[in-house]
């Protein structure tokens, strides 16, 4: 046997020892986060927790790292799920760490802050995105305790308002390390349903530890992913969730959302009457006018006696029917006077008339003759006188001269 120990073997052997304690094995442990560093290359978190006397290095892996909800940094209280082991090269010992979670108040305002820019980066929050709400829903959906004063607030409210509505509840945890995955399911349940207007998601009144869930990412995603609006109505007035920022509409209490989710059917039937009342005096008025008008028509001589009325108009038609023929054989007659004098102008102008006061005319076969210059002697010529042709033959042609030409 070897009277001695190596240093690699002592390390070895301790770190057995360390590895089989079961108090070391898998503990909480709360710090101070000092020399934070994150290596980009590998992904691995370095840093020392510490208190007001001692210290000790820690170490986190990517794979763990990267499940952070947070962004951790020097001064910051934190609470540290891991184990103690011996880095054996170096003979030390150091916390590795499985999980982190910001301690205290300061440290989950921290937190609360970062994941908030996180979400409000991926547009969880804008305002754009916000889809209304339905004006008479007929049934809602609700994700809460089944055994909170919450949910008996909303169906009070709600059986005051419109008894007709119906509710369809789906039971969450509200608090505690399950609430946030049962929240978020029973909102993916409702839309998957799809057969509910709107979805009302909160609680009553709790500590700021108690509304944590409503401050997880995973129901802050769960709501923005809703097809169907959603009603944050987490039981606090003071301060906002995040659940509050990304539901369509935020309530202060569970009493309020009820108010906004459904419409007053009283207050419906109240306007309703006043809007009919309103119509029947409207159709009032408008009858009585039509009244009055017809009135003055029966007063109408054409409906007290309407057979004057027509022999009136048949008189009338036969005037106005004699004095159109006049006006027509008048604007007649100046035509025809004006077509006799141009016959009898032209009656007076006819080659007949001039043979028949005792005058010939003479013609060849190529028409008739002006001038003794367009014959010759010997050439036969035709003389039409009133009552007939002379067919005759010129023996002799002689010129004369007119004074005039």
């Amino acid at each position: 046997m070897n009277p001695y120990l190596s240093v690699s073997e002592l390390n070895q052997y301790i770190a057995g020892l360390l590895d089989q304690d079961s108090v070391l094995h898998d503990f909480w442990l709360k710090g101070e986060i000092s020399g934070f560093k994150l290596y980009q290359q590998s992904g691995h978190i370095y840093f020392t927790l510490k208190d007001k006397e001692s210290s000790l290095s820690a170490v986190m892996f990517r794979s763990r790292a990267r499940r952070l909800d947070f962004q951790p940094e020097n001064g910051m209280e934190v609470l540290v799920r891991g184990s103690i082991s011996v880095f054996a090269p170096q003979g030390r010992y150091q916390l590795y760490a499985e999980e982190m979670q910001p301690y205290g108040i300061g440290g989950v305002y921290l937190f609360l802050e970062q994941l908030k820019a996180k979400l409000q980066q991926k547009g969880y929050f804008d305002a754009e995105k916000k889809k209304p709400l339905p004006a008479y829903a007929r049934r809602i959906g609700v994700v809460t305790s089944q055994d909170g004063a919450a949910l008996r607030d909303i169906l009070r409210v709600l059986k005051q308002r419109h008894q007709g509505v119906e509710v369809v509840l789906v039971h969450s945890a509200v608090q505690g390390a399950e609430a946030p995955a049962q929240i978020s399911r029973g909102i993916e349940l409702l839309n998957r349903y799809r057969d509910v207007d709107l979805i009302i998601v909160g609680r009553g009144g709790g500590s700021f530890e108690d509304l944590m869930p409503f401050n997880s990412e995973e129901v802050v995603r769960a709501i923005f992913e809703s097809a169907l609006p959603v009603i944050s109505a987490v039981g606090h007035e003071v301060d906002n969730t995040l659940a509050d920022l990304a539901a369509d509409i935020r309530a202060a209490t569970p009493t309020q959302a009820a108010q906004m989710a459904v419409a007053d059917l009283a207050q419906i039937n109240r306007e309703f009457d006043q809007l009919s009342q309103r119509l029947i005096r409207i159709m009032q008025r408008r009858m009585q006018q039509e009244n009055e008008i017809l009135d003055r028509l029966m007063m109408d001589r054409a409906w007290q006696r309407p057979l004057t009325m027509i022999e009136d108009r048949r008189q009338r038609h036969g005037d106005l029917s004699q004095q159109l023929l006049k006006a027509v054989a008048k604007s007649m007659d100046a035509p025809q006077k004006r077509l006799m004098v141009a016959v009898t102008g032209l009656d007076r102008l006819s080659p007949l008339k001039v043979i028949q006061r005792g005058y010939a005319v003479v013609r060849n076969n190529e028409g008739i003759i002006r001038s003794i210059d367009s014959i010759q002697s010997g050439d036969d010529i035709i003389i039409s006188v009133w009552d007939g042709e002379l067919q005759a033959t010129v023996q002799q042609k002689e010129k004369v001269v007119r004074w005039n030409q």
